[in-house]
């Protein structure tokens, strides 16, 4: 843990939010000297008057807002511009010239029920739309800098839960779960398309490149990507060439990380103390320094920064988009870096009388990086504050304190004796040709082709602490991944009358391939070649050294096809059908089907809801869907073989081979079955809208690994489908307009989610046991916390109930015996790492030319198991090792650690995740159109009973709610940037 020297970084954070807010907005406002009184009336197309309509004299502080009649009075210049404004209404504008009465009729507006909304092979319109899809455009996105663009929609989704259980490491994505889980072993992330790439890799793309995200949400939006929709569909769209004059744009960041937050243990002091007071008789572990083994091995102030610059332009037929980006994020951890150059262009083409539409799009991504080694920091937890970080007596350590402990290392030797790089270079390649055919038909054919290859390698000295007595080890591992994609499309559209008919039908072939390749070499001669090298080590010549590849492929073919329909934008359905092969699935399972239907009732076009005058927009729609969940890796159908020993023959050795898998030829998707249904409105003059979406989903055929007999299976273990999981629940979306007066406006977005999982069933008739045991808590504690059990939800602990301390210092237990232990059989459910409800909140403030941005997020319920309490809140641990300073607190308790309720603490929170302020500056020059500047803090600050370091830890897999001894730390991140437009 830092020492309290380093609260100065705290203050900072707030000084430099204190500045940044409280900043003067002030101007001088020239006015003409010619001031007369307007009044006036404002009514709407069917003659009622509105009331609370901001007016104001453009380009002054002057301004009202109408009564309750619709009427308005205000003292203004004679030849000014009057401005009208009211959420759900067109902004009028209107000249004065001398009039001293101006009545008004303002048009309701439609443009955002006339927004574009991007849907699985194609678009429509969000009065139109009949799935659960939220859509997040630019300006509504998170501000400041991120290194993984999903940062930008945090806690802006409602059931999408974004968050970065490896704090602050610079090179970590974000977890991404949509509506729970529903698999125990396949992948449980939605699947990601960025610019018609399904499955693209998000580390290509620069978050200040994307234009929207559209997140589809329930089975019915989902099912049309068949066996890769099941946990959702992320659908991004980067900014594109467009027509017009040329435009140059460049942004540049540079930010800093403040008041990192690691695990506090006992500082050199407090661990002199606590050994003289509570175990006197380990004095001899007491070595007179005072070192902060954190401070050691972090830096104090990292830096990152990121310049972006951009061109684009273009005709009617032409245009094109290109930018470049440079960024370099140095982590916390003194040796952990990432440093990037990205291009992407766009070029848009049209040909045979614009009849032709040619869209290339091309990226390459160069990344160089340092990866983080996360023992350190959990070595630096546990270090002996006392002990100094260099010791001369033993030339064999290098000049390093050397401790003997099982799994005690110096921390600083580990960092500075290992030399670790890595680097990765991404190329994306697509064309879309489409072709209108005829007015109604057209037909687009897309192809692309995602290219990686990467190279990591590592060399740790012969003073690494792990290795010492080896002279060096040198590691090389490298890869290759590809992902080529072809699409063929008809769009056919017909709007007859009051019906409109949208029909899309298609066929898709996807192949992905992947090979890597390792080698590892011990006891070198010398340091001096590194890695660079790696053939001289006697390993090699020994026959002890380690090497391996893999290659793996697989191929997905589909056909697809939906029918849109919307009856006098009143009634709207939608149905889809998607036909899928994958070569993962066994012989008697390779295709699968998976249809979804929806329906929309707009009842605010109904006459009964027209006379409703509140109600501006009233829309119910109902969707099912079913959808499937290949994300597991090519061949687990097949028999395979694996080497099992050696056998002296003809006066030499042979390897011998057995099966390393059992054949599976009915193995095939998980399918899940979603009935959502769903509200759309928006009421009070479109001051407040929002959504509220229900619904159920039936996860089947799960897939699990089960022991099995041998005979009559070749392997122990079969992997196959069996069972079920079902998630319910509530998701509830709100924005609102919440002040709009003169040159001040005040708007925000509540989300809230709830989920509930449930494992219904993971036994049959063959497979009957209907319980297993995760989370598996090693070392010194030995125990699995949580259970698969049926009835349950994923991610239940189990354990004994802890009552408190006697007066002996001895924990208490439920039920426990005589000895104060409790039997397995009796322990009990204590936790869930499940939270019951999920909420964002984010708010934009705008006055003039100033922009403030606030985001909080908050989870309730849920709870976590906080290991570093579990392992050393103890004062028989410390001695060698460091404990945490909980136990300092608490100090009633003297004996051995027992895993119990005792450490399953709360994980509710409220944080303050993002802090944005900006302001534009009005301009009247030639060469630049736009100039802003901006000021941000990120992840400032949380609010939470949890004893640990962060309550967001890992919630995905089968061991969710566990913050683990292994970590990054969490810090404070201040952003300042410029945008500017050429």
């Amino acid at each position: 843990m830092k020492s309290h020297s380093r609260q100065h970084s705290i203050l900072f954070v707030y000084l430099f939010l204190a500045v940044f807010v409280t900043y003067p907005i002030t101007k001088v406002m020239a006015q003409s000297s010619g001031e007369i009184i307007i009044k006036g009336k404002v009514t709407d197309e069917t003659k009622n008057s509105i009331p609370g309509v901001s007016v104001y004299v453009k380009g002054t502080q002057t301004g009202t807002i109408t009564d309750i009649d619709g009427g308005y009075a205000l003292s203004g210049p004679s030849e000014g511009i009057l401005v009208f404004s009211s959420i759900g209404f067109e902004t009028v504008e209107v000249s004065v010239n001398n009039r001293s009465v101006i009545d008004i009729q303002m048009s309701v507006s439609t443009q955002a029920l006339d927004e574009i909304v991007v849907i699985g092979y194609g678009t429509t319109t969000k009065k139109e739309i009949t799935g659960a899809v939220t859509t997040v455009k630019s300006e509504d996105f998170n501000r400041g800098g991120f290194n993984d663009p999903m940062g930008l929609i945090q806690g802006k989704v409602a059931g999408l839960t974004i968050t970065k259980p490896n704090g602050a490491d610079p090179m970590s994505g974000y977890q991404i779960l949509l509506r729970g889980v529903s698999t125990l072993t396949s992948g449980q992330g939605p699947l990601i398309i960025i610019d018609g790439v399904i499955g693209a890799d998000l580390k290509n793309i620069n978050f200040q490149d994307v234009e929207s995200f559209d997140v589809l949400k329930d089975g019915s939006a989902a099912a049309i990507y068949g066996t890769r929709g099941t946990n959702g569909v992320i659908i991004i769209t980067t900014k594109a060439a467009k027509k017009g004059q040329q435009v140059l744009e460049y942004s540049g960041q540079v930010s800093v990380q403040v008041a990192p937050r690691g695990v506090r243990n006992l500082s050199a002091k407090e661990f002199k103390h606590a050994i003289e007071t509570y175990q006197p008789s380990k004095t001899g572990s007491l070595f007179g320094s005072e070192t902060d083994w954190f401070d050691e091995i972090t830096n104090d102030l990292p830096v990152s920064y990121q310049h972006n610059i951009s061109l684009s332009g273009g005709s009617e037929s032409f245009s094109h988009r290109t930018s470049l980006t440079h960024s370099t994020d140095q982590g916390l951890l003194r040796d952990n870096l990432s440093e990037r150059i990205l291009l992407k262009t766009n070029i848009k083409q049209k040909v045979f009388d614009d009849r032709l539409l040619l869209d290339f799009n091309f990226t390459n991504n160069l990344r160089k990086y340092s990866p983080a080694n996360y023992d350190l920091f959990s070595q630096a937890f546990i270090q002996n504050p006392t002990q100094p970080v260099y010791d001369d007596s033993d030339p064999a350590t290098g000049g390093y304190s050397f401790k003997q402990g099982l799994g005690y290392y110096n921390p600083v030797a580990m960092l500075n004796e290992r030399t670790r790089e890595g680097q990765t270079n991404d190329i994306v390649l697509n064309l879309r040709a489409t072709l209108e055919i005829t007015g109604d038909l057209s037909w687009s054919n897309f192809i692309s082709t995602q290219k990686s290859e990467w190279e990591e390698n590592s060399y740790k000295t012969k003073y690494y602490p792990t290795i010492l007595g080896i002279n060096g080890e040198a590691e090389i591992s490298n890869g290759r991944n590809s992902n080529t994609l072809y699409e063929s499309m008809f769009n056919y559209q017909k709007e007859v009358n009051d019906h409109d008919f949208q029909v899309v039908a298609g066929y898709t072939f996807q192949e992905f391939e992947m090979n890597s390749s390792y080698v590892g070499n011990y006891n070198f001669d010398t340091d001096v070649f590194l890695h660079n090298n790696i053939s001289a080590g006697s390993f090699f010549r020994e026959g002890k050294s380690e090497m391996g590849s893999y290659q793996e492929s697989s191929r997905l073919i589909a056909l697809f096809g939906r029918l849109m329909y919307n009856y006098d934008e009143k009634y709207l359905a939608s149905i889809s059908l998607r036909r899928e092969g994958s070569s993962k699935f066994g012989d008697n399972n390779k295709w699968g089907l998976f249809p979804a239907v929806s329906l929309g009732w707009r009842l605010s076009e109904e006459s009964l809801f027209k006379n409703i005058s509140w109600i501006n927009d009233l829309k119910l729609r109902l969707g099912y869907g079913v959808t499937g969940n290949q994300d597991f890796s090519p061949y687990r159908s097949l028999i395979l073989l694996e080497r099992v020993g050696s056998l002296f023959y003809n006066q030499e050795w042979i390897n011998s081979y057995g099966p390393g898998q059992n054949p599976n030829p009915d193995l095939k998707w998980e399918k899940k079955q979603e009935l959502n249904v769903g509200v759309d409105f928006s009421v009070f003059e479109r001051r407040l809208s929002g959504s509220v979406e229900y619904y159920l989903r039936k996860t089947s055929d799960l897939l699990w690994e089960f022991q099995v007999p041998v005979p009559p299976y070749l392997y122990p273990y079969l992997f196959t489908n069996v069972g079920t999981i079902s998630n319910r629940g509530v998701e509830l979306t709100l924005n609102a307009m919440l002040m709009k007066r003169g040159n001040f406006a005040w708007s925000s977005t509540f989300t809230a989610s709830h989920n509930k999982n449930f494992l219904d069933k993971i036994s049959n008739s063959e497979f009957t046991q209907s319980t297993y045991e995760t989370a598996f808590l090693g070392g010194t504690i030995g125990v699995w916390s949580q259970r698969i059990k049926e009835g349950e939800e994923l991610g239940t602990f189990y354990g004994p109930v802890w009552l408190g301390v006697d007066e002996h210092g001895n924990d208490i237990f439920k039920n426990q015996n005589p000895v104060g232990e409790v039997d397995k059989s009796k322990w009990e459910k204590i936790g869930s790492a499940n939270p019951i409800a999920v909420l964002g909140w984010s708010n934009a403030l705008t006055y003039k030319n100033w922009n403030l941005n606030l985001a909080f997020r908050g989870g309730i319920g849920g709870k976590v198991l906080n290991s570093n309490r579990l392992y050393y809140e103890s004062w028989t641990a410390i001695g060698l090792r460091n404990i945490v300073h909980t136990q300092l607190e608490n100090p009633e308790f003297i004996r051995n650690v027992t895993y119990s309720s005792k450490y399953i603490e709360d994980a509710s929170f409220l944080k303050l995740d993002n802090v944005t302020l900006q302001y534009g500056f009005d301009l009247n020059s030639k060469y630049i159109s736009r100039l802003s500047v901006s000021g941000s803090a990120q992840n400032v600050f949380w609010i939470s009973g949890y004893k640990g370091i962060d309550p967001e830890v890992n919630l995905g897999g089968l061991e969710p709610g566990i913050d683990r001894l292994s970590y990054y730390p969490r810090t404070t991140a201040l952003t300042l940037g410029v945008n500017a437009t050429f």
